[in-house]
């Protein structure tokens, strides 16, 4: 009895984390490139949040929804730092749309004004 009950906790367990780390939710088939100004970073795990400012084609300033990025450390451990991302650090971003919400994206890559590239 003890060892089914066992069983079904890791199972109900084990679903709910491949649940969440699953990014069938974004279409990495399409990645859109971005310049802009950090307006809010969230530098945290499980995943970075981030806002950045743009200037859209038509000359108005738009807030693009980073909603979810890499764990921050791993990005850490890929040589991002805080500070690099910080409010008003001007950025190169590349992001994939959220399929149900084409307004928000998955951080792919950023590009930071010395050219140095990270991606996820």
């Amino acid at each position: 009895m003890i060892k089914k009950l066992i069983f079904l906790v890791s199972l109900i367990i084990s679903t709910q984390t491949m649940a969440h780390h699953s990014f069938a939710i974004y279409d990495f088939a399409t990645q859109v490139p971005f310049d802009g100004v950090v307006d809010t970073i969230k530098f945290r795990n499980p995943h970075i949040e981030m806002t950045l400012k743009i200037i859209n084609v038509d000359g108005e300033e738009e807030i693009i929804h980073f909603i979810e990025g890499a764990p921050a450390n791993m990005m850490v451990r890929s040589g991002v730092r805080p500070a690099m991302m910080s409010p008003g650090t001007k950025l190169h971003a590349v992001g994939s749309p959220l399929i149900e919400d084409s307004t928000k994206y998955f951080l792919r890559s950023i590009r930071t004004e010395d050219g140095t590239v990270y991606a996820n």
